[in-house]
């Protein structure tokens, strides 16, 4: 690996940086097409502090604190304080006292983004709002990528006060930092032989979107038939027959994400209600990401078990009746038994999908 002499972009102005906690040195992740870019998908925000680096997901309500080893693959999951949630920007730098949080043309300062905000809200200047990416900068500044490949530096996002030492210019790597899958990878950490980039230790990946399908695989649905009804008569027959099934969440499937999660604090996150949100969240993404873009929020996702379902039944002399249940799953992996049961006569399976798109 080659690391640059002062972990910059621009070594000039210290422009932006890289955290090389972030990356695996052993072994390496490379960056995939199947992870979601984050113009596509913005709930991720990875950013350095003081004390480490930071992956947030404001859509869990939650962020990881990586350790200081590249390669160590622990991370402490602690919850966003109520104050910080509905960020659309999340940034800061290990030269700056505070973590910074945009929302609604504000901007809210944090020492921690578990304690809370440590200063009253202020309004961004209009020069400073709608930013497409915001980074803290050394010496007290902070830079904006107001579209792709323009990048502006200003001393207080309040003021709009230009920052005369900072020249950012044109920045061609942020046009390829929001339009594709490179988009989580934190700077510029590059193979000196392959001239490839690589990501985050791999037990950090099923946090990010689309990374749950990275490591099991893309989602899938379908219709799996769980019974079939025999009607032995010439006379047609109409009855209600019990069907046993699986409803719910096959937990097991998940235990091994986020398994190296610690929760350390005492209102920290259930790693496992995590992972569970983590995959609702896969199944939401369009398929180009490892998704199905359906909305399960609706289903069961307590722990799966097997439940009596009362169906009726009109049955023509001597017919078969199939019932069918539809699943979704990762790779080949069931994770959840919807409760959407449906019967045809024929062995083909129904050709709906029960569920709601997620946009």
């Amino acid at each position: 690996m080659y690391w640059g002499k002062d972990k910059s972009l621009y070594n000039s102005n210290h422009l932006f940086s890289y955290s090389p906690s972030l990356f695996s040195i052993l072994c390496p992740i490379k960056a995939s097409d199947a992870m979601a870019p984050q113009k596509d998908i913005p709930n991720v925000h990875i950013f350095s502090t003081r004390v480490g680096d930071v992956i947030v997901r404001p859509d869990l309500n939650c962020y990881l604190l990586l350790p200081p080893l590249p390669t160590s693959p622990c991370a402490d999951l602690r919850p966003l304080h109520p104050s910080l949630r509905g960020g659309q920007h999340y940034f800061g730098s290990r030269w700056h006292n505070s973590i910074y949080v945009i929302r609604d043309n504000k901007i809210l300062e944090a020492e921690d983004l578990h304690t809370g905000t440590s200063k009253e809200p202020r309004l961004l200047h209009p020069s400073c709002c709608d930013g497409q990416h915001y980074f803290a900068i050394s010496g007290g500044s902070f830079g904006i990528i107001l579209s792709p490949g323009s990048v502006t530096a200003v001393k207080d996002l309040t003021t709009g006060e230009p920052d005369p030492a900072t020249v950012p210019g044109q920045h061609s790597w942020s046009k390829e930092k929001m339009e594709s899958h490179h988009s989580y990878l934190y700077w510029q950490l590059q193979d000196n032989f392959s001239g490839e980039l690589f990501s985050f230790h791999p037990s950090f990946l099923s946090f990010l979107p689309g990374g749950l399908g990275f490591l099991k695989g893309s989602a899938f649905g379908a219709w799996e038939l769980v019974d079939t009804i025999h009607h032995h008569s010439d006379e047609l027959i109409t009855r209600t027959q019990g069907i046993f099934v699986n409803v719910g969440c096959a937990k097991e499937k998940l235990a091994n994400v986020g398994t190296s999660w610690m929760a350390s604090l005492l209102d920290s996150p259930d790693p496992g209600s995590v992972a569970i949100a983590i995959a609702k969240a896969q199944f939401a993404l369009p398929i180009q990401f490892g998704g199905l873009g359906l909305d399960t929020k609706q289903e069961k996702w307590e722990e799966a078990r097997e439940v009596e379902m009362s169906l009726q039944f009109t049955l023509q002399p001597n017919e078969v009746s199939y019932v069918w249940q539809y699943q979704m799953g990762l790779g080949k992996e069931v994770i959840l038994f919807c409760r959407k049961i449906e019967i045809t006569n024929s062995r083909n399976p129904p050709s709906g999908i029960p569920l709601p798109p997620s946009s």
